[in-house]
């Protein structure tokens, strides 16, 4: 694949490891275009599709680039072109209420990442990302700008860095008596031709390159993942459990159809043209705004929110009842929803809201809502 060949002779930096990266060029040269026909006839690529629900399923897999030929295709890869334009089509289609993209890829190219992470995190409709095996390097940085991110318990998550691969022939060469001499105008042009090495200033330029690459990967994560801990984005890849536990991922379920299921479930039903708008700051009329956004609250437990609680629940189910319910990210409608709160240990979790619905909802945050989570507009009794 023209794309990795680049990355592995050091011509551009990749997001996916370079082991995993190698051995599919191994494979894919002995038996790519092979395999890549018997699984036209034996195993078709799932095409986007549209559920009953109104869900647009797209897929993200194998290794990621730009500008891939069949033949590259054929051999597991997918283009990002590729998948840009088939969001652009389902956005088009007027029976699509949400798109969910299923991910099973360890990365691939910086080249058209970046991108791919923008459009995904621009996408007007409510979006998921579900990783049941690998969700990698590049293939979480465009993942993780999903509203929801989902993962099996044991998927592989993370890898969240840049890596450029090259080699050096020079002592090499010197041992065998052969002396490379290399003509150039500007200090920095073609490093490492023909494998004579790198200068100080060529290697500090590299290691520049990387590190800003990184950098901007970090900061898009924390776009959507705001919750997420920096230290956990320095290569390290987790299980799909401990990366939900460090706000990689929003929640856990064991399959893709678990994960369409609560993803096309967690909207929250249009229940603003029968609950009255909560226009006084009594106790018993907050109680009457707030009852029909949880199972049941009881007098004793409304008898221990504080006043400014009481104007809280209303000012929210104001807010709710005339913009629609808040969303799980960081924007100006957003609740910075975390799956798994850092305060737990203090009872700051969802479930112990009034405004939380089980098993896995919430009265004015939209989405799947994991009990022990938790957000900015928490509104918890003592």
């Amino acid at each position: 694949m023209k794309c990795l060949i680049n990355g592995l002779s050091g011509r551009e930096p990749l997001l996916c490891d370079p082991i995993k990266a190698a051995n599919h060029m191994k494979y894919a040269e002995k038996y790519g275009v092979v395999d890549g026909v018997l699984d036209m006839f034996f195993n078709p690529v799932v095409k986007p599709y549209v559920t009953q629900g109104g869900t647009a399923v797209v897929q993200i897999n194998g290794f990621l680039g730009t500008g891939l030929t069949k033949f590259e295709k054929m051999t597991g890869a997918s283009d990002m072109t590729d998948i840009a334009d088939i969001i652009d089509e389902m956005l088009a289609n007027p029976a699509v209420k949400r798109i969910a993209f299923e991910v099973d890829s360890p990365g691939g190219t910086v080249v058209g990442t970046p991108e791919l992470a923008d459009k995904i995190a621009s996408i007007p409709l409510p979006t998921m990302s579900y990783a049941k095996k690998l969700m990698a390097s590049g293939a979480y940085y465009t993942g993780s700008q999903a509203d929801q991110v989902i993962a099996s318990p044991s998927a592989l998550v993370g890898s969240i860095g840049v890596v450029a691969v090259d080699e050096s022939y020079d002592e090499a060469f010197k041992n065998m008596g052969i002396k490379v001499e290399v003509f150039r105008a500007g200090k920095y042009k073609a490093p490492n031709i023909a494998g004579e090495g790198y200068t100080d200033d060529m290697r500090a330029l590299e290691q520049k390159a990387i590190e800003a690459a990184h950098e901007q990967f970090k900061q898009t994560v924390l776009r959507k993942r705001s919750f997420a801990d920096r230290k956990d984005m320095e290569g390290q890849v987790f299980t799909g459990a401990e990366a939900a536990s460090k706000n990689l991922v929003t929640g856990l379920a064991n399959s893709f159809a678990e994960a369409l299921a609560q993803f096309e479930g967690s909207e929250v039903k249009d229940v603003k043209r029968s609950r009255p708008m909560a226009s006084s700051k009594s106790g018993k009329q907050a109680k009457a705004a707030i009852k029909p956004l949880a199972s049941e609250l009881e007098d004793e437990v409304l008898d221990l929110l504080t006043p400014r609680q009481k104007e809280m629940v209303d000012g929210y189910i104001e807010v709710e009842e005339l913009f629609g319910p808040f969303d799980q990210g960081t924007g100006p409608d957003g609740a910075h929803y975390v799956a798994a709160s850092p305060f737990g240990s203090e009872g700051l979790v969802c479930q112990n809201c009034v405004f939380y619905r089980g098993p896995r909802g919430c009265g004015i945050v939209s989405g799947d809502i994991d009990p022990n989570g938790i957000c900015k507009l928490w509104v918890i009794p003592r």
